[in-house]
């Protein structure tokens, strides 16, 4: 019979549109409290009809999530039910697997981009990162969000790879890339790690020193990998090893 497929592709469906739901106040920063956006918004938003939002709806007032008031709308709960927390909950686990694929991706292509920087770098571009060191040194130092020269480090290195593609590959992911980034993640810890991490990255590149670039990204991500997870294999201890003071202006490239 027809009938029993009809009512599970519906039920699918307005499960699928429920969790759209969760995720738009996870995304959009609803407060409890906050009214949703009228049910013809959210159909279409999500490109369904009216009755699929409603039992989306009706689905997540019985998970304490939602709140129906008639006549006024649909309204967020205040997180005082488990389901919210482990909305919440979830929503965590999501985002740390997507940081561990992108800390994955990272340690992909990263060490072979400091890799080729370091036979391809030119003056002008290891000043720049010096300077860009400097600034990252002034706000750590500062108690200010490090992320931005972070960044910029990073996309630096890339161009001083010398290779198009994968500037322009780094370009087209910035936005995905940045999520590594993002200043919430910014632990005193990875702040310090980092920090560390970029001196010795600048160090291979003016030597010109190819496998000493790659190792000490690979380092690098992995400590940072390991400050926000905690778990990750640790690399080579050198958190007490001398680090060189980076002069005022480079020398002129090997």
């Amino acid at each position: 019979m027809a009938a029993p497929d009809t009512h599970h592709k519906n039920r699918r469906l307005y499960e699928s549109v429920a969790q759209q739901i969760e995720a738009l106040i996870r995304s959009s920063g609803f407060r409890p409290g906050d009214r949703l956006p009228p049910e013809r918004t959210l159909a279409g938003t999500f490109s369904v009809s009216r009755n699929c939002v409603r039992e989306a709806i009706r689905t997540l007032s019985e998970k304490k999530i939602l709140e129906s008031r008639r006549g006024d709308g649909t309204y967020i709960c205040a997180p005082d039910g488990s389901a919210l927390a482990d909305t919440l909950t979830r929503a965590d686990r999501l985002r740390d697997a997507r940081l561990r694929d992108i800390f994955e991706f990272r340690q992909l292509i990263e060490p072979q981009i400091a890799a080729l920087a370091a036979r391809n770098i030119t003056p002008e571009q290891l000043d720049r990162l010096k300077i860009l060191f400097f600034e990252q040194e002034r706000k750590l130092l500062a108690g200010e969000d490090v992320s931005a020269p972070d960044m910029e480090f990073h996309r630096c290195l890339a161009a001083a790879s010398g290779n198009r593609v994968i500037q322009e590959v780094i370009r087209a992911l910035g936005p995905i890339l940045s999520e590594s980034r993002a200043g919430s993640l910014q632990t005193d810890q990875r702040k310090n790690e980092s920090f560390r991490s970029h001196i010795r990255i600048i160090d291979a590149l003016e030597r010109g020193d190819a496998d000493g670039a790659c190792q000490a990204m690979r380092d690098h991500l992995r400590r940072v990998e390991q400050a926000l997870f905690g778990d990750t294999p640790e690399c080579p201890d050198q958190n007490n090893e001398q680090i060189k003071e980076i002069p005022e202006e480079s020398d002129s490239k090997r």
